[in-house]
């Protein structure tokens, strides 16, 4: 039994990402700054800066497990994620996006956040460009999340896919809620996918796994 991959936004809207590690110029995909951390993104009402730094979180806390292909959680072992928001944020709205039969619906994003992602275990040892999200489905806000994402050949720690559960993917997403002071109860995980760095920059997920999830019941 196969774990749904990025388990919010699978349900919701397709997210954007800093790229990093690449020298090519990045894709423009419509994004734009906002005037003001209240204005709403594509004139949906609530999707603003606002909205999203109402949900802020500097660490969560929590017990990560690892997903074995049966969908078993193994290996729990306590993990910290850091995050650093910039001292002065700016709302940057990204409008709809078609890619194929894929439709990614208006999201707002504070960029500029650094998330440290670490395991006690040593398997993830991470500094990742991160953006927190507003996203919307059918005119209305839905979810705050935080994302980060990296390849999988830049991963520091010594993490590796159960042998019968790595699907090939190439791109690691660190995901985890936002809820205020109750996003480590809110949880996460971190999902092993086909799509392209560039591709994450723009929201488009073409499918996956999730590899690690937590809270650790």
């Amino acid at each position: 039994m196969r774990t749904a991959f990025i388990v919010w936004v699978g349900l919701a809207t397709g997210i954007s990402l800093g790229c990093g590690g690449g020298s090519a110029a990045p894709e423009s995909f419509g994004q734009h700054e906002l005037g003001s951390l209240d204005e709403a993104c594509e004139g949906v009402p609530g999707l603003t800066g606002l909205a999203v730094l109402d949900q802020r979180s500097d660490q969560v806390t929590a017990t990560l497990a690892y997903v074995t292909a049966r969908g078993d959680r193994v290996s729990p072992t306590a993990l910290t994620i850091d995050l650093a928001w910039p001292a002065a944020p700016v709302a940057v709205c990204y409008p709809s996006h078609t890619s194929g039969a894929l439709v990614t619906e208006p999201r707002v994003a504070i960029e500029g956040l650094s998330m440290r992602f670490a395991t006690a275990d040593g398997k993830f040892d991470e500094e990742l460009p991160a953006k927190a999200w507003l996203t919307s489905m059918s005119g209305t806000p839905t979810l705050s999340i935080v994302i980060g994402v990296t390849s999988r050949g830049a991963l520091r720690g010594s993490w590796s896919p159960f042998g019968d559960y790595d699907n090939g993917g190439s791109t690691l997403t660190f995901v985890n809620r936002l809820a205020g002071a109750s996003s480590a109860q809110a949880g996460g995980n971190v999902g092993l996918g086909y799509t392209s760095l560039a591709e994450a920059g723009a929201g488009i997920f073409r499918g996956g796994n999730a590899v690690a999830v937590w809270p650790q019941p």
